[in-house]
C-alpha cells in the first residue's frame, strides 16, 4: 500500500509543487474550457511558467490522461510554445459536455481566409478586425458574393438574406471567437479590433493546411456556379 500512495505522489507531482496552490484552479480552467496557454496569454504568466516546466508538464499529461481520457498538448518552438486539451482518439473523453466547445464551419473559414491573407498574400502588418474586413471586402471584390455562399452555405444558423452586414457581424464572431480561445490577444478587450496573432493560431493552419493553399480554387468554383 505505501508503494502505492508513493507512485501517485511521484505520478501528480505537480500537486506538490509550492506554487501549485495559487496556480492550478485557474490553469485546470483555462484548459478545459478549451483555451490556449501561452507566453502572452493568459496575461498571467505564472500560468504558462508553471505548465512550461518539463516535470510539471509531464506530471499534468498523466493527469489529465488518467482522469479525464484528454491530451495535454504541446506545440511549437521554445519562444511559441502553446498548450491545450485535446481529446484523444481512442475514445471518448470524460470531460463534462459544458466544456466542450468546437468551432463552428463558418469561424473556421474565416480563420481559413485570415491565414491566407496574412501568410500566403503576405499581408503580415494585418493586425485588426476592420483591416481584414476592408480587404476582403476590397481585393476580394469579384469573389465576394462567392465568398458569401460559402459561409452561408456553411454556417450553422443558415438564412435567406444572407447580405454584408451578415457578413461583417459573422467576421466579427469569429475573430470574438479567435480571442476566446487565446488565437489573437486583443490590444482592447473592451474595443475588440486591434489585435496580435498568437502562436496558437497555428493549430488552425496545421488542421487546414491543404484546405487553405486551395482555397482560391474553392472560391471559384463557388462563383463559376453561381
Amino acid at each position: 500500500m505505501a508503494d502505492d500512495n508513493s507512485e501517485k505522489i511521484e505520478k501528480y507531482s505537480f500537486l506538490y509543487e509550492k506554487k501549485s496552490q495559487a496556480v492550478f484552479a485557474k490553469l485546470d480552467y483555462i484548459l478545459r474550457s478549451g483555451y490556449h496557454i501561452q507566453r502572452e496569454y493568459p496575461n498571467d504568466v505564472n500560468i504558462f511558467r508553471f505548465l512550461s516546466e518539463s516535470e510539471n508538464y509531464e506530471s499534468l499529461k498523466k493527469y489529465y490522461n488518467d482522469f479525464f481520457n484528454l491530451n495535454l498538448v504541446k506545440e511549437g518552438n521554445e519562444f511559441n510554445q502553446y498548450f491545450f486539451l485535446d481529446a484523444n482518439e481512442d475514445s471518448k473523453s470524460k470531460i463534462p459536455s459544458d466544456f466542450k466547445d468546437y468551432l463552428k464551419s463558418e469561424y473556421i473559414i474565416i480563420g481559413m481566409l485570415f491565414i491566407k491573407m496574412y501568410k500566403l498574400d503576405g499581408n503580415v502588418e494585418l493586425e485588426s478586425v476592420s483591416e481584414f474586413i476592408s480587404i476582403l471586402f476590397e481585393e476580394y471584390e469579384e469573389e465576394k458574393s462567392a465568398l458569401r455562399k460559402l459561409i452561408s452555405d456553411n454556417a450553422s444558423d443558415k438564412g435567406s438574406d444572407f447580405n454584408d452586414l451578415k457578413f461583417e457581424e459573422v467576421i466579427k464572431r469569429s475573430f470574438s471567437k479567435f480571442g476566446d480561445l487565446g488565437w489573437i490577444k486583443w490590444e482592447d478587450e473592451n474595443e475588440k479590433n486591434k489585435f496580435k496573432m498568437m502562436p496558437s493560431f497555428e493549430r488552425l493552419r496545421m488542421a487546414y493546411q491543404p484546405q487553405i493553399d486551395s482555397i482560391d480554387d474553392l472560391i471559384k468554383e463557388m462563383k463559376d456556379a453561381e
